[in-house]
C-alpha cells in the first residue's frame, strides 16, 4: 500500500505540470489587492458547481514528513482528498480519496503533521494519505469549528465544546493533552505568527486573545467582516506584517490593519471579491501561502517574496524547514499603504 501510494506521488507529480489551472477564476483580486502584492490562483476544484453550504472544501492541512508534502482537504460528509502541492488541480488529479465523516470540521499542521476532527466527536491525526492514523485519546474536548496549527510549538489551538482549548498533540505518547483557554465560542481561529494570540471569529468579528491566559487582547468589527469566518495573519519583512487575512461567507477577502488609522484603530481593505460562500483557512507551511476554502474551489493567497500568512517570520514553521527555506528578503516600504476602500474599526488594547 505504502509502495503504491508513492508511486501514485510520483506519477502525478511528473503530471502535474500538464495539469492547467481554469483560464476564469471566480474569486479575484481587487486593484487595492493587487497593488499590495497579493497573488491569488486556483490550488483545487473540489466540489464543481457548488455555491453554498455545507457539501464543499472545509478542513485543509498538511503532512510534510518524509520529503513528501501532501494537502488534504475534507469535501465534508463524504470524502477526503489528498493533493501534491501545486496549483490547478481536481478530484481526478488526487493522489488518494478516501471514506471521511468530518463534516464541517476544520483541520490544522501541526509539527509536520496533520489533525482534524473525524465527525464522532474525536480530535484525531491524519495519515499523509488521509486515513486516520489514530485518535488523541487524552483530549476529552469534542471537536467545534476552528483549528489552527500554532507555528512556534507545534500545539493546535482549536474551539471545542468547551471552549477555546490548547492542545499538545504529542502529549502522553501521542493520546495527546489540551488545557482550556477560556470559555469562548466561535467558528474560525487563526493564531499569530509568534504563537501568543489566537484569533477567534465571534459573530461578524474577530476577538483576539492571549493564549496563555485567555484575557482579550483586541477585537475587530466592521460592516465587510459581517459574514467573516476564517483568517491568517501576516508576518512579512514589508509593511504588511501584522495584517489580518479574512475569508468571509459572502465571497470577499478583507485586510485587517490593527492600528493603521487614527489613534491606531484597525482599517478594513477589501482585496478580493466574487467567489462562491468563504470558509476556513489554512497555511501552506512550506511556503507561506494561504489556502482559502470557498464553496468549490480552495484558493491560495500569496502576499509576496519574504512574506508568509499564518507562518513564523514568514518563513515555514520549524519542522518544514529542511523541506523549503523562504528568505526575508522583501524590500520594506517607506511608506505605508494607501487603502482606497477603508472604514475604521474598533480596537480594545
Amino acid at each position: 500500500m505504502k509502495s503504491l501510494f508513492k508511486w501514485r506521488v510520483a506519477a502525478l507529480a511528473a503530471a502535474g505540470a500538464a495539469v492547467m489551472a481554469p483560464a476564469h477564476a471566480d474569486l479575484t483580486l481587487t486593484a487595492d489587492g493587487m497593488s499590495l502584492g497579493f497573488t491569488l490562483s486556483n490550488f483545487a476544484t473540489v466540489v464543481p458547481g457548488n455555491s453554498g453550504c455545507c457539501s464543499g472544501p472545509f478542513g485543509v492541512a498538511m503532512d510534510t514528513t518524509g520529503g513528501l508534502n501532501t494537502v488534504i482537504v475534507s469535501a465534508g460528509v463524504g470524502t477526503r482528498y489528498t493533493f501534491n502541492d501545486m496549483d490547478g488541480q481536481t478530484t481526478a488529479t488526487a493522489l488518494t480519496s478516501t471514506p471521511s465523516s468530518s463534516s464541517t470540521s476544520a483541520y490544522a499542521t501541526a509539527g509536520g503533521l496533520a489533525y482534524g476532527g473525524d465527525g464522532s466527536g474525536r480530535f484525531v491525526q491524519f495519515n499523509k494519505d488521509g486515513s486516520v492514523n489514530h485518535a488523541l485519546t487524552g483530549v476529552g474536548a469534542s471537536p467545534y469549528l476552528g483549528m489552527w496549527g500554532n507555528p512556534v510549538n507545534g500545539h493546535i489551538i482549536a474551539t471545542s465544546s468547551s471552549g477555546l482549548i490548547d492542545i499538545d498533540p504529542l502529549a502522553n505518547g501521542g493520546a495527546g493533552s489540551f488545557r482550556v483557554i477560556n470559555g469562548a465560542f466561535g467558528d474560525g481561529v487563526s493564531v499569530s505568527p509568534d504563537g501568543k494570540t489566537a484569533y477567534l471569529e465571534t459573530g461578524g468579528g474577530f476577538t483576539a486573545y492571549d493564549i496563555a491566559t485567555g484575557a482579550v487582547v483586541a477585537s475587530y468589527s466592521d460592516a465587510l467582516l459581517s459574514t467573516v469566518d476564517g483568517s491568517g495573519v501576516i508576518a512579512s519583512s514589508n509593511s504588511l506584517n501584522g495584517d489580518i487575512v479574512a475569508n468571509n461567507n459572502n465571497g470577499t477577502i478583507v485586510l485587517i490593519d490593527p492600528d493603521a488609522g487614527p489613534g491606531g484603530t484597525a482599517t478594513y481593505t477589501l482585496i478580493a471579491t466574487g467567489g462562491t460562500r468563504g470558509d476556513y483557512t489554512s497555511p501552506d507551511v512550506t511556503n507561506g501561502s494561504l489556502f482559502l476554502d470557498t464553496s468549490d474551489i480552495v484558493y491560495r493567497l500569496s502576499c509576496g517574496t519574504g512574506c508568509g500568512i499564518g507562518t513564523t517570520n514568514g518563513i515555514p514553521e520549524p519542522s518544514s524547514l529542511a523541506l523549503a527555506a523562504v528568505a526575508l528578503t522583501g524590500a520594506a516600504f517607506g511608506l505605508r499603504r494607501r487603502r482606497s476602500m477603508v472604514s475604521t474599526g474598533v480596537a480594545a488594547a
